[in-house]
């Protein structure tokens, strides 16, 4: 059995059995195979393609859904996914109590930006309530699974929001508490002001935020703690006013770095500590020692304000920006001590990134 693109000359004279709407992965390939349905030159539209033999739903075949809202169901709701109109041919069948349907041809007829997706779905839901198995709803459409939610379309004047608490002002927020004034957020809590966020905690004013927590003011964090005013940055802790920075600790405006560890004020680096060269043996070990005190500093008050609550008790937003010098002011003793001690220690570069001076 194959998945292939064909012509449309093989689906001359053919019926169109249905319509609807399928999303994919941002690469256009999807959610659970390989198949790509973009062509050499990276287009979609007007593309046919079809799979060999038997459907079996769920299992083989192009699958879509006639409503677009259902295609939520299968896809994050986040900015980055491709929508697409499609048109089935030769064999379709609907499955999952008609949330999705399955065909042997598809033809994709129209492409959708997020936001048109978002708006075609408001127009679908226009005359109808479509409000689902919810608590505390009130003058609201195309609410499913929710609570405590008040004069929206989709969750409190938002898009595309599904199994959520407390949300409020947000656009394609999924599975998420206490989320507010955001879009494309999925599986977080306490995020405010934040687009495509997924599986994070105590995010402020960011965008493309993934697996962090305290991170305020910053675009394209990922797996890092604590980072602050910053953008590109994966798997670091302790990042402030930087740019592209991967796998370092404790930073101020650095850019194009990697491996760094108290570094300030420089860029296109790799492997310094207080700015000075050292090998990946002396990186590895510092880095080591300085996750063992398990701690990073807090650019925003969002874990304080939640305390022992859950994030949609929280309020969210009160969350606030942090300066440095009172977000390094909690670091133990024992870790200052350790930091002072390492022969590569500079004062200046110690100050300038601990207390901004």
């Amino acid at each position: 059995m194959e998945t292939k693109r064909i012509s449309e000359k093989e689906i001359e004279g053919m019926p169109v059995l249905a319509t609807g709407y399928k999303m994919f992965k941002n690469d256009w390939t999807t959610k659970h195979g390989q198949y790509d349905y973009k062509d050499e030159k990276g287009d979609v539209l007007g593309s046919i393609h079809k799979v060999e033999g038997k459907l079996i739903k769920c299992n083989w075949g192009l699958h879509f859904s006639k409503l677009p809202h259902n295609c939520f169901n299968f896809y994050e709701s986040i900015p980055w996914n491709k929508f697409a109109k499609v048109e089935a041919y030769k064999e379709c069948f609907d499955v999952d109590d008609g949330k999705k349907s399955v065909a042997s041809i598809l033809k994709i007829i129209k492409i959708y930006t997020f936001d048109e997706f978002i708006d075609l779905i408001k127009k679908e839901l226009q005359n109808s309530d479509g409000v689902t198995n919810s608590k505390g709803v009130n003058y609201s459409d195309g609410v499913n699974y929710s609570y405590g939610v008040f004069n929206s379309k989709g969750v409190n004047d938002s898009k595309g929001v599904n199994n959520s608490d407390g949300v409020n002002y947000s656009d394609g927020v999924f599975n998420s508490k206490g989320v507010n004034d955001s879009k494309g957020v999925n599986n977080s809590d306490g995020v405010n002001y934040s687009d495509g966020v997924t599986n994070s905690k105590g995010v402020n004013d960011s965008k493309g935020v993934n697996n962090s927590d305290g991170v305020n003011n910053s675009y394209g964090v990922n797996d890092s703690y604590g980072v602050n005013d910053s953008d590109g940055v994966n798997n670091s802790y302790g990042v402030n006013d930087s740019k592209g920075v991967t796998d370092s600790f404790f930073c101020k405006n650095i850019s194009g770095a990697s491996k760094c560890i108290f570094c300030c004020n420089l860029e296109g680096i790799k492997l310094r500590l207080f700015n000075k060269k050292i090998s990946q043996e002396r990186f590895n070990k510092i880095k080591n020692e300085l996750c063992n005190f398990s701690w990073y500093p807090k650019f925003n008050n969002a874990e304080e304000l939640r305390g022992n609550l859950a994030w949609h008790e929280t309020n969210i937003p009160a969350i606030v920006n942090i300066e440095n010098k009172i977000a390094y002011s909690s670091m133990p003793k024992d870790m200052v001590d350790y930091i002072r001690s390492l022969p590569e220690f500079d004062e200046k570069i110690f100050n300038k990134i601990i207390k901004n001076k």
